[in-house]
């Protein structure tokens, strides 16, 4: 779940654990990030609320903890970077269609500005999150299917950033829209050389 450190005390109850993150998620689909309360949580899993700050000692901690638990992308070697993102985008889409990832990462991004501690937590979690993207990237480079000077990072981020966006703001998330996505990504590509910084 999260890396928080954990101070001296009693062991933690996994049981207690899990029910606490479960009705987080509960609530965070119902009322949102701005309607989690830690009391209302506490009451749903039936524990107390010294018994959540033992573990989480705010609510953007135990929200970045049930962030964590939703589910990651799997595997996908195809041998065609084309074929690779699309299906790594339409596991994506259907990730943020059935959990609240999408929600929890803009509420979490505006946390992130105001408490710039956050970042230590956050950040590992999407680059882990984005991994096979990069990866599926990296195989395209090695196949000679994109120039080496590609940047790879940015270029996970124009694969998954639109899903997001459209899923929040609106806009078709359907399997062609994601196929429409794919071919301007890795038509792209290629133009994001890490040495051309304009800013």
């Amino acid at each position: 779940m999260d890396s928080t450190p954990r101070g001296p005390g009693r062991p933690r109850d996994p049981a207690a654990e899990r029910a606490i993150i479960a009705a987080t998620l509960e609530l965070l689909a119902a009322e949102g990030y701005d309607g989690v309360r830690v009391a209302q949580v506490a009451r749903r899993a039936g524990v107390s609320k010294a018994t959540m700050y033992r573990r989480w000692p705010s609510k953007t901690r135990l929200v970045v903890a049930a962030l964590r638990t939703t589910p990651p992308l799997g595997p996908v070697d195809t041998g065609s970077l084309r074929d690779d993102l699309e299906a790594l985008l339409c596991q994506f889409l259907a990730i943020v269609e059935s959990t609240p990832v999408a929600e929890l990462l803009a509420a979490l991004a505006g946390e992130r500005r105001r408490d710039p501690s956050l970042a230590s937590i956050l950040d590992p979690f999407v680059r882990e999150r984005t991994r096979p993207l990069v990866e599926a990237l990296q195989r395209a480079v090695a196949r000679g299917e994109i120039p080496p000077t590609a940047d790879l990072d940015l270029a996970a981020s124009l694969a998954g950033g639109p899903i997001i966006t459209r899923v929040l703001f609106g806009g078709a998330t359907d399997p062609g829209a994601v196929r429409k996505l794919v071919e301007l990504v890795a038509t792209a590509v290629g133009e994001l050389r890490t040495e051309r910084r304009a800013c």
